[in-house]
C-alpha cells in the first residue's frame, strides 16, 4: 500500500516518526513530502527525519510542490478564513486572531477585517459559507495533481494543517479531486484553538481525545463521524524509557547538589511566556527565603525555541540544563529531558507541554495563575485542559507556589490521582498499554482500505 505523508516543515516530522517506521516495517511504502529546505541539526531542524532517510532507505522524500496560479487570491482566502474562524461566537479566544492573520493578510487588509463592521460580518456563518464557496473556485494545482497520478497513494495523510502554510490544503485539494482520501493530524493540543482552520475539508480528521473531538465540532464545523481518537503517538517513547544514568551522574552533569532534591522549572514558548526570565527570578528569590539545609535546587529548562541568558539566573543552586534548551526529537535528547523530569521532585510551570510528559512520569505538577502569566494561562484555551484535569496545583502568588512546592517535596502529592485519570482520558484514551502509534497506524490503513478508522485493530498488526 503507498501513504504519503505530507507536512508543512520537516521539523514537524518527529511526531509521527514511529507511524512512519511502522508503516514502513509492515511492508508499506511510505513517501514523506515537505519543504527540502529543512536543517539536519539543532531544535528547529528535521533532524529526526534526517535519520529516518538514513536509517530507511526504501523511505521516500519528495520536496513539497509550491502553488504556482492564483497566489493572491488564494492567500487572501485563506487569510479571511482563519479571520473568520477566529471571531465567530464559537471560538474561546478571539483576541489571538490579530496575532495569527497577521502572518498571512497585508497590512491593509489587517485594518479593513478589524473595523467593527467587517468584523462582526466575518464572524457570521454566512460569511462562512461565502469563503468556502471562494475556496472552491481555486482549482487544485496542476503539478500536484501530476505528482498523485504518479505516485498513486492510497491515501494522503496531512499535517498539522492548521499552520500558516498552505502545502498541506494544496496537497488535500489534488488529493481530493482525484478521490483519494485525505486524513488531517492534529499535530498537538493547543492547535485547535491557537491556529487556523481547515481551508479544504479532509475525509478523517485525527486527534488525541474526545475533547479535541468537542474543539473540532464546535469550532472547524466537523461533523462528529468524521474525526477519531487515535491519542498522542509522540508520547508513545515516554511510557517506554528508563533512566540512562543514576541520579548522582545526573546531577553531576547538570551541575546540582546530588545532596539535595531539586525542583525542575520547565519554561513556555514565547507566545506564552514571553518575559518569562522574570517569573524565574520571582521564583528564585522565593525560594532564597526558605532555610538553606531544606531548600532544593532549582534546575531550569529552557524552551527550545527561545534564546535564554544563563548567566542571569544561574548561582550555586539554580542551574540551566541543557544550556540553549533541546527539543526531544531524537532518542538522545528525548533520553536526557527524561532523566530530568525522574529524578525531579516536582515541576514547575506556566503552561506547558512538559506538564504533559511530567503527567506520564508522575510528577507533582505546580503553576502560578498571577497578572503576569494571565496571558499564557486563561488567556489560551488549551490552558483550561489542564485546568480541567484538576492534577495542577495552582498558586496565587510565588510565596504559596514555594510553600506548596515544600509540601509536595515533604511527600504531599495532591494531584495524583487526577494525574493517572488525565494521562489515560487524554494521552492514551485507547488504554495505558495501547500504543497511539499502533492505533494511528492502523486507522490511516483502515482509511486507505475504504474501511471506517475505528476498524483500526484489524490492521496494526
Amino acid at each position: 500500500m503507498k501513504i504519503a505523508l505530507v507536512l508543512s516543515q520537516g521539523i514537524h516530522y518527529f511526531y509521527y516518526d514511529r507511524v512512519v517506521r511502522g508503516l514502513h516495517a509492515a511492508g508499506h511504502e511510505v513517501c514523506i513530502v515537505c519543504p527540502a529546505s529543512f536543517s539536519e541539526d539543532g531544535n528547529k531542524s528535521g533532524r529526526a527525519l534526517v535519520k529516518l532517510l538514513q536509517d530507511e532507505v526504501d523511505v521516500q522524500f519528495e520536496d513539497a510542490l509550491p502553488r504556482k496560479k492564483d497566489i493572491y487570491f488564494a492567500e487572501l482566502i485563506r487569510g479571511l478564513r482563519d479571520y473568520a474562524n477566529f471571531v465567530r461566537p464559537e471560538h474561546p479566544t478571539p483576541h489571538i486572531a490579530v496575532g495569527w492573520v497577521r502572518k498571512e493578510l497585508s497590512p491593509k487588509m489587517m485594518r479593513l477585517v478589524q473595523k467593527p463592521f467587517i468584523r462582526s460580518v466575518l464572524a457570521g456563518q454566512m460569511a462562512r459559507r461565502l469563503l468556502v464557496f471562494l475556496e472552491s473556485l481555486i482549482p487544485p494545482e496542476e503539478q500536484i495533481v501530476a505528482w498523485l497520478k504518479k505516485f498513486q497513494p492510497q491515501v494522503v495523510f496531512v499535517s498539522p494543517y492548521v499552520f500558516t502554510s498552505y502545502i498541506e490544503t494544496e496537497y488535500t485539494k489534488a488529493a481530493r479531486s482525484l478521490n483519494i482520501p485525505v486524513i488531517a493530524s492534529l499535530l498537538s493540543w493547543d492547535n485547535l484553538t491557537s491556529k487556523g482552520t481547515y481551508k479544504v475539508k479532509p475525509d478523517r480528521l485525527f486527534v488525541w481525545n474526545q475533547s479535541l473531538v468537542e474543539e473540532a465540532v464546535q469550532i472547524h464545523d466537523f461533523e462528529a463521524q468524521q474525526v477519531f481518537v487515535t491519542g498522542a503517538p509522540v508520547y508513545d517513547p515516554w511510557f517506554e524509557l528508563t533512566p540512562a544514568q543514576d541520579r548522582a551522574s545526573f546531577c553531576s552533569q547538570s551541575g546540582i547538589d546530588p545532596s539535595k532534591p531539586y525542583v525542575l522549572y520547565l519554561c513556555s514558548s514565547k507566545g506564552i511566556a514571553e518575559r518569562e526570565i522574570e517569573l524565574i527570578h520571582m521564583l528564585v528569590d522565593q525560594f532564597e527565603k526558605v532555610e538553606e539545609d531544606a531548600r532544593p535546587s532549582i534546575l531550569i529548562r529552557p524552551h527550545p525555541f527561545k534564546e535564554m541568558d544563563e548567566a542571569v539566573i544561574e548561582n550555586e543552586w539554580v542551574r540551566v540544563f541543557p544550556k540553549g534548551g533541546q527539543r526531544p526529537d531524537t532518542d538522545e535528547a528525548r533520553s536526557a529531558y527524561y532523566d530530568s523530569l525522574y529524578y525531579s521532585a516536582a515541576v514547575i510551570g506556566v503552561n506547558t507541554t512538559g506538564f504533559l510528559e511530567s503527567a506520564i512520569l508522575d510528577k507533582p505538577c505546580l503553576t502560578v495563575v498571577t497578572p503576569q502569566t494571565s496571558r499564557g494561562q486563561e488567556m489560551r484555551a488549551h490552558f483550561k485542559h489542564l485546568m480541567d484535569a484538576g492534577y495542577i496545583q495552582v498558586a496565587k502568588d510565588f510565596p504559596e507556589l514555594v510553600e506548596m512546592t515544600m509540601e509536595n517535596i515533604s511527600g504531599s502529592d495532591a494531584g495524583r490521582e487526577n494525574r493517572a485519570r488525565f494521562v489515560r482520558s487524554f494521552i492514551r484514551p485507547h488504554g495505558l498499554k495501547v500504543q497511539a502509534s499502533q492505533v494511528m497506524t492502523g486507522a490511516i490503513l483502515a482509511v486507505a482500505e475504504g474501511c471506517a478508522p475505528e476498524e483500526w485493530m484489524r490492521f496494526h498488526g
